[in-house]
């Protein structure tokens, strides 16, 4: 069936109550000011006037997007990936365009496609993946493309948002933020390329862009999970998959200008080796976390919870420890977890125990919480309240036992893996 095209939205982007949702989105992202150093609470401050001013702009065509803010993030290889930081009122602008096209090419998005799309998650992709698996599907194409985000062609990918948008003023502004440039400290870079990582609006571009290869996949029968620019294909054969390999590649870099990592691109027989996707890995019939991500974890936690600080530790929990534990453990419960659950529980509970006795330094805080339990006086002895194995001793896992650290409301990860069966 022939879809729809568009021929007048701009008018839809700028409406009042278009600008009011698109603030609203992205105060609840929250986020860093770009390079005007305007933070969301300024701009709210005035919102009825720096929306009324915004609203003129676009009605008038006279908006110009300001130079993202470049950020070095670090990766988990030791390299860096570039992050762009919008100003706040150009992540206003992009979300009310996302808010009037994400509709339209909702519309012809396929069920492989899993990145940045409403109702849809990661875990569905990964479901996707284990359903395939079951299916006879072992050899695996575990794709890379390098710098996807910052080598998308604009020409051509304007050329693909045409097919279903041909409002030229929608197509200006969006060619606008894409040349928009970067600062990298007080250094100006244009960018005659690339969609940056960041902006409220690129990951619906890189799925629109990327939706190309979807569609080719469909068509000639392959199994294809992607989230954004993150994708395997399933083959039942290695021929077949190494054949598939190459025709994607070639699809990939001469019909989209994009670049295949040719080192990381490879196929793998997942019954025997393994492979990591959306942080899991998977090997056989097993889905287990990507031991990167386990290493970045432990680092995390760590972090939080190290040693040489003096805090009251149900302020330290509440505010920085709990929040990451359950939005890592909701993320990675479903796979084959729960012992590995089990045993970062303990390990989490013994690094607060040290952090309780270096913030109490002198032992008689330990003898009164103990005495408060029932412990005779001449049960009490001394612990090196600075040394890392009293953290094991009976006295402080007797006074810090794990109803304590419940009743601190201490986030339990094997609970969290639990809670998926409920």
């Amino acid at each position: 069936m022939k879809k729809r095209i568009w021929y007048s939205l701009y008018d839809k982007v700028y409406k009042r109550t278009n600008l009011i949702s698109a603030f609203e989105q992205v105060k609840n992202n929250k986020g860093a000011p770009g390079v005007d150093k305007i933070t969301i609470k300024d701009y709210e401050w005035m919102l009825e006037d720096n929306l009324e001013v915004l609203q003129q702009k676009l009605k008038a065509k006279s908006y110009r997007p300001k130079p993202v803010r470049r950020k070095m993030i670090q990766k988990e290889n030791g390299k860096q990936r570039p992050l762009g930081i919008p100003t706040v009122e150009d992540r206003v602008v992009q979300a009310a365009l996302r808010n009037i096209l994400e509709p339209i090419f909702e519309e012809d998005f396929l069920p492989c496609s899993y990145g940045f799309r409403p109702e849809i998650s990661a875990h569905m992709a990964l479901d996707k993946v284990t359903e395939h698996l079951n299916a006879g599907y072992h050899y695996v194409i575990d794709a890379d493309l390098q710098s996807y985000f910052d080598t998308i062609p604009h020409e051509k990918l304007e050329q693909q948002i045409r097919k279903r948008v041909t409002d030229g003023s929608v197509i200006q502004l969006i060619h606008q933020f894409l040349r928009a440039g970067v600062m990298e400290g007080e250094l100006y870079q244009d960018t005659p390329e690339g969609a940056p990582q960041g902006g409220v609006l690129s990951p619906l571009l890189s799925n629109i862009y990327l939706h190309q290869l979807d569609q080719l996949m469909t068509e000639r029968g392959h199994r294809i999970v992607r989230f954004a620019d993150d994708f395997i294909i399933l083959c039942k054969s290695q021929k077949g998959a190494e054949r598939v390999m190459r025709s994607v590649s070639k699809f990939l870099e001469e019909e989209l200008s994009l670049t295949v990592n040719q080192e990381k691109t490879k196929v793998v027989y997942a019954r025997k080796e393994p492979f990591t996707f959306l942080g899991y890995e998977f090997i056989g019939d097993i889905r287990r976390i990507d031991p990167k991500k386990e290493a970045k974890f432990k680092k995390r936690v760590k972090e939080i919870t190290r040693r040489n600080q003096t805090v009251d530790i149900q302020t330290l929990i509440k505010e920085k420890l709990n929040p990451y534990l359950r939005g890592w453990a909701n993320y990675f419960r479903y796979g084959n977890v729960k012992t590995k659950f089990k045993d970062w529980d303990s390990w989490i509970r013994r690094r607060l125990r040290m952090v309780q006795l270096r913030s109490w330094r002198k032992v008689k805080n330990l003898h009164r919480l103990l005495r408060r339990k029932g412990w005779r006086e001449e049960s009490l002895r001394g612990v090196r309240m600075f040394a890392w194995r009293s953290s094991m001793s009976p006295m402080v896992h007797a006074a810090l036992d794990n109803k304590f650290f419940s009743e601190l409301g201490l986030v339990n990860l094997v609970s969290v893996y639990d809670e998926r069966y409920l």
